[in-house]
């Protein structure tokens, strides 16, 4: 093949030749096409952010806080994050519509429905064990002796009022509010100040300040865990229009927790560094003794359980007495855990 030079030369290219560029060419842009569908393909996916509130430091909640620092929620399109709320109570943050999950005991789950207001429900209860005791000075030998007394209890209508009230009234006979004042100290560090300093004769208090407790020498009057009390404790809360319209979301969040939870039964290491982080000025020995207490208490598959919820109910029936009419088989939502367990999600995990 010839062709016309502007400069009056000739540029001579045989019919092989030019077959054997345009094959080059066409092989160029097919590579290139597929190394720019494998750069994309191999960016990674948008993460979905999500963002937990969670009530408490007590070792239970250590399955939040490891899928959070491990960065679990990844594996399952999820950019997980905690807050804790403070003074705000967890429930009142799916009510506003800021979190569409938190991680809470099921008290104000539960008196919502009491009262009237069955928008909350329980996917998963991560342990139905409340790892909580009633100390008191030494001078104080016994539950009996504080009638007349005042007992710290956290705060107002929470899991550690509603559960002392339980106690005192159920296992020892003693009226609250008449037999013994108690008295809402808040955060639960608070009751420990208040006691430390005689502003209240007797505190109850959870995991990590009932070790804190023992160790500064006070007297632990009753362990409610002795006592057989079961509570739905550390529970996964969502409202149940979420379980309706977004079942994924909370399905993969459930994962997290599995994962966590796993992650804290298998890996001490990884979990002590984790409580070292949240639990900021427990020493060695207490964050020891918060996993080992805390360890065998974490549900491998954390269903809410119904029967829990029934007995707990029947604990705040002894300050509202419509609890024995409240129907708990609205409060729990167990379908997505057991989706999670079907799959053979956890027995794989735990290689079963």
């Amino acid at each position: 093949m010839v062709s016309d030079n502007p400069q009056g030369k000739l540029f001579v290219v045989s019919n092989r030749s030019m077959f054997q560029i345009a094959n080059f060419v066409v092989r160029s842009l097919v590579a290139a096409s597929l190394l720019f569908s494998a750069q994309v393909f191999a960016a990674p996916a948008r993460l979905e952010p999500l963002t937990i509130g969670y009530s408490n430091f007590t070792g239970t909640y250590g399955p939040l806080w490891i899928a959070v620092e491990e960065r679990v929620g990844t594996k399952y399109g999820l950019d997980l994050k905690a807050i804790y709320a403070g003074r705000v109570r967890p429930q009142q943050l799916l009510a506003t519509g800021d979190m569409p999950i938190v991680l809470a005991s099921a008290t104000g789950t539960m008196t919502s429905h009491i009262v009237g207001v069955k928008d909350q429900v329980l996917v998963a209860t991560i342990t139905s064990k409340i790892g909580t005791s009633l100390f008191s000075k030494s001078e104080i030998k016994s539950v009996e002796d504080l009638k007349g007394k005042t007992v710290a209890t956290g705060r107002p209508g929470a899991f550690l009022d509603a559960t002392v009230r339980y106690v005192l009234r159920s296992k020892f006979g003693l009226v609250p509010d008449r037999d013994v004042k108690l008295l809402p100290t808040g955060e639960p560090y608070l009751g420990l100040q208040a006691l430390e300093r005689g502003v209240v004769d007797a505190a109850a208090m959870s995991i990590p300040y009932l070790f804190i407790a023992r160790k500064a020498g006070f007297r632990e009057l009753a362990s409610f865990d002795k006592l057989g009390v079961e509570y739905p404790y550390t529970s996964v809360v969502v409202l149940r229009q979420t379980v309706a319209k977004n079942p994924d979301l909370v399905e993969r969040f459930l994962k997290c927790i599995v994962e966590g939870t796993y992650i804290f039964k298998t890996n001490k290491a990884k979990t002590l560094a984790v409580f070292k982080r949240y639990m900021k000025g427990a020493d060695d020995e207490i964050l020891e003794e918060t996993y080992q207490s805390t360890r065998p208490t974490l549900d491998e598959v954390p269903y809410p359980s119904l029967q829990v919820v029934k007995s707990a109910l029947e604990m705040l029936s002894l300050q509202y007495p419509q609890a024995k009419q409240t129907d708990a088989t609205l409060i729990v939502e167990p379908s997505i855990m057991k989706k999670i367990e079907d799959s053979g999600f956890v027995r794989a995990l735990y290689k079963k």
